[in-house]
């Protein structure tokens, strides 16, 4: 580009010197045959006056200074252009370097083989890398590569179990609270799921995990029923909920592909992109009135009672209203507070909750509030399915009091 360049000026210039020299060359046109220009027209005392006047130019020169000028004014935008376009092949060099360097870094830090790297170009069609790198730091641009894929001319079987395994060293997983959640493929062995089942008009609730998966379909433990593997083949689908930490609830229904029958006897369920992100989180409180019986103990007592096994000492009996409740916690109204003060731990029962043990909160603040008192608490010592629980018991009491309000 740089040569093309230097030879189109030094052509530009050139020709401009050529045709500038014919223009300054004075030229008698008399009609003398012999030839009346000699070194002296040169001079600056003969240049212009031995020069005929414009009305007897010939029409050679004016298509001369024609193209000169069209020239000129070509070559400058003619060179412009070449400029332009080197500075943005040499712009385009850098980013394509910069891509490269990226996407190698990127592959090298996640341990990617070249093998994988290989059936990534397959999936996406290209080799480029500005254009695969943006497709491995977002999980988005993946899946939707992935399933042009699936529905392309390049599908081959046996790049289901690629793309899986593709998908988990880029760490496009449930595990990563980088990336959002879009499907079940996401989910990894070992993860606990709530499910739900409609059985004779009755929804039967169960923890279950995940044995295995694989592109195409999904492996759980089925629950037990006399200490025997359930049957759920009968079932068309099976409905899954999950809690992922410090984001939200998830739900979504898996059909029913079969049942091994072997140790394990895992149900085979088919996945699914059709996602339900939940509107309750922890943080949030759904307000309620429910008198509730509670059991007041100390902060010390209720630490030597769980961390230690000490006995349980003789608590106190405090009655009030709940207001609002999370995942997280609960607001309750009092006008008397019954000697409750901050650190103190109220244990409870919650019903309808199909919780195995009481909730303990401690209390986190008092506000008063129009001669009542706002007591907030937090909940202390629940895991993971307590949570979940809980989670549900709330969306209940929200659909009820929709439905009430309609």
């Amino acid at each position: 580009m740089r040569i093309l360049i230097k030879k189109s000026k030094n052509l530009y210039w050139g020709f401009g010197i050529t045709v500038l020299w014919f223009l300054l060359c004075g030229v008698d046109r008399s009609g003398s045959t012999s030839p009346s220009f000699n070194t002296a027209d040169l001079e600056t005392a003969n240049l212009f006056q031995s020069m005929p006047p414009p009305s007897t130019w010939p029409i050679s020169f004016w298509i001369a200074l024609f193209i000169l000028v069209f020239g000129s004014i070509g070559g400058f935008f003619g060179i412009k252009y070449l400029r332009e376009k080197q500075a943005q092949d040499e712009l385009d060099a850098i980013i394509d370097e910069q891509a490269q360097l990226g996407l190698d870094t990127e592959l090298e830090n996640k341990n990617i083989e070249q093998e994988a790297r290989d059936f990534l170009e397959e999936m996406c069609g290209t080799s480029d890398p500005v254009d695969l790198f943006p497709i491995i730091s977002s999980n988005e641009l993946f899946e939707e590569k992935a399933e042009e894929y699936k529905n392309s001319e390049r599908f081959r079987e046996e790049g289901l179990s690629q793309l899986y395994d593709l998908r988990r060293s880029l760490e496009f997983s449930i595990k990563n609270p980088e990336v959002p959640f879009l499907n079940t493929q996401m989910l990894e062995k070992g993860l606990k799921l709530e499910c739900k089942i409609t059985h004779k008009s009755r929804n039967v609730i169960f923890m279950t995990s995940i044995l295995d998966a694989n592109e195409s379909h999904l492996y759980i433990k089925p629950p037990s029923v006399k200490k025997r593997p359930a049957n759920l083949k009968q079932f068309p689908s099976i409905h899954c909920r999950l809690r992922r930490s410090n984001d939200a609830d998830y739900e979504f229904d898996l059909e029913i592909v079969n049942q091994l029958i072997d140790e394990m006897n895992a149900v085979i369920l088919k996945q699914t992109s059709v996602i339900n992100k939940m509107t309750i989180r922890e943080s949030e409180r759904i307000p309620m009135e429910m008198e509730m019986n509670f059991q007041r103990v100390s902060e010390a007592q209720y630490d030597l009672e769980h961390k230690f096994e000490a006995e349980e000492q003789e608590r106190d009996r405090v009655t009030s209203l709940i207001r609002d409740m999370s995942a997280g916690g609960m607001k309750i109204q009092m006008d008397d507070l019954q000697g409750l003060t901050k650190g103190d731990v109220l244990v409870f029962h919650l019903p309808r909750a199909s919780l195995r043990r009481d909730l303990a909160a401690s209390l986190t603040n008092i506000v008063p509030r129009g001669g009542m008192n706002d007591l907030h608490f937090k909940f202390r010592d629940i895991d993971t399915i307590t949570k979940m629980k809980i989670n549900q018991y709330l969306h209940r009491a929200t659909k009820n009091m929709e439905a009430k309000a309609s």
